[in-house]
């Protein structure tokens, strides 16, 4: 009996230490890697120096928080915050929000961002609608100032190439180029507000665009901005009417009203990857072509789509269904929880014997998890991956991970990052070093794809798919 309490007593002591070194292992990892904003603690302000001025002393504590900076440019955004706290109260709210982008987009990195919708609650808007194709941007929604112009190509802001303009507009946001144009420029490109304080535009309250209409002819219109929308962001929520992905389907945009418009008809059947956009997880199998298409267009759940049921299923489709090609599309895949599709991503070759190929489908959309995705199915496709589309939008050695923190009186959203990861090789002993990625080592050298297809505007109007078109041609063309 006392034996038998020895050894109860015993496991029991092993078990509270495991889980307490479990605990404190936990504690460590969100402590390093998912720190918490410092809490705010300032006095109503009652002038804007007093408020930019509050604002740009709890934004110091990002310097610390957000590790993606080099030495030099630390001291750069150092320098320009010191310059920016002697001018508060003399800067207008636009030109002190250009301050706080220049300040974050020195750490030239995709993750360390202030959130460009956070942008739309302070900043006025034209109402046009931008997505940058690989042949320029188009307006592909308006509302009724702006209806005329849908469908037009835009050349000039203000006389000034748009190239130019979103040119201009880069060093506040960095980070990879094709990214910053695909991701971003819209967010620029339709506020006066924004482009009018960083001397790119004539008008604080309109723009006029040059643009080229569908017909061939060129025409300037004058487009003045619906004011600034406190809805567009809310802490921790999902953003409405936020990135430009989601205007691309004749759908109704989460929080968008009656007075859109869209290019095309609400009714129109669009290609296979923008359908049911609501759904960010779609498959469809063609037993003819004894191909399997799988899209994700997140790594975690999604509000009335969680992911693990669609995983297993893809799992299971591809035991039961044995297919001989695989399109997996992640052009619209912007992250969340890589480990989410890890393990499908790691063994999505081998699940079958059947597999002969898998063709991966990506763009300048393709981010964060979306990478790691891609970097997987890289590392382990065993010579039977090729990927199509255009690079993907990010780097293979970046900064992720890590938190929000919101200003206090501009409401600005900056995220910082806080974890290493290098998907060319284990980031070991390495500054940051995220701990997740040592599970999923990686050597994958470059995001370029192996057979380069644009996306166009025409392609998008005429309802074609030339990613898919491609990956399919390849299957019926492989002699496997």
């Amino acid at each position: 009996m006392k034996v038998g309490r020895r050894i109860a007593l015993w496991t029991g002591g092993c078990v509270l230490v495991l889980l307490a070194a479990c605990a404190v292992l936990a504690f460590t990892f969100f402590h390093e890697f998912y720190p918490a904003p410092p809490k705010v603690g300032y006095l109503p302000a009652h002038d804007v120096a007093t408020a930019q001025r509050q604002d740009l002393d709890y934004f110091h504590h990002y310097f610390s928080l957000n590790r993606a900076y080099s030495p030099a440019a630390l001291a750069q955004a150092k320098a320009l915050w010191k310059q920016a706290r002697a001018t508060a109260g003399s800067l207008t709210p636009p030109q002190f929000e250009l301050a706080i982008l220049r300040m974050v987009a020195l750490s030239d990195n995709g993750h360390s961002q202030v959130y460009k919708p956070s942008l739309y609650a302070v900043n006025n808007r034209i109402p046009c609608r931008l997505y940058r194709f690989a042949d320029g941007w188009y307006v592909i929604r308006a509302k009724s100032a702006c209806d005329a112009l849908l469908g037009a190509k835009l050349l000039e802001i203000d006389g000034r190439p748009v190239a130019a303009v979103a040119a201009g507009m880069y060093r506040y946001s960095l980070g990879t180029r094709n990214h910053y144009d695909q991701y971003v420029t819209p967010f620029f490109l339709e506020s006066p507000d924004l482009l009018h304080a960083a001397g790119l535009a004539a008008d604080a309250n309109a723009l006029t665009l040059h643009v080229q209409m569908r017909d061939g002819s060129t025409r300037d219109a004058t487009i003045a901005a619906d004011p600034p929308d406190p809805k567009a962001v809310a802490a921790d929520t999902d953003w409405t009417d936020a990135y430009s992905d989601a205007y691309l389907s004749p759908q109704r945009v989460n929080g968008e009203d009656n007075a859109w418009l869209t290019l095309l008809p609400r009714d129109t059947r669009v290609p296979l990857f923008l359908r049911d956009y609501a759904n960010p997880f779609q498959t469809k199998w063609w037993p003819d072509k004894e191909t399997l298409y799988v899209q994700f267009r997140s790594n975690e759940s999604e509000p009335g789509h969680p992911i693990k049921p669609f995983v297993t299923s893809i799992e299971r489709a591809i035991v039961s269904d044995k297919p001989r090609f695989i399109v997996l599309d992640l052009r619209l895949d912007q992250g969340g929880d890589f480990t989410t599709t890890a393990g499908l991503m790691k063994h999505i070759t081998t699940l079958s014997d059947s597999i002969k190929h898998v063709y991966v489908l990506t763009s300048a959309w393709t981010f964060s998890a979306g990478d790691i995705s891609l970097a997987l199915v890289k590392e382990h496709g065993d010579g039977k991956i090729t990927t199509i589309g255009e690079p993907a939008g990010d780097r293979v050695r970046i900064w992720a991970e890590g938190r929000g923190m919101q200003l206090p009186n501009s409401k600005l959203w900056v995220h910082y990052a806080t974890g290493y990861e290098d998907y060319s090789k284990p980031c070991w002993g390495q500054r940051g070093c995220f701990w997740t990625t040592l599970f999923f080592p990686m050597h994958v050298q470059s995001f370029d794809p192996d057979v380069r297809v644009p996306y166009t505007f025409d392609d998008y109007v005429n309802g074609r798919d030339p990613l898919l078109d491609k990956a399919l041609q390849l299957a019926g063309a492989c002699g496997c």
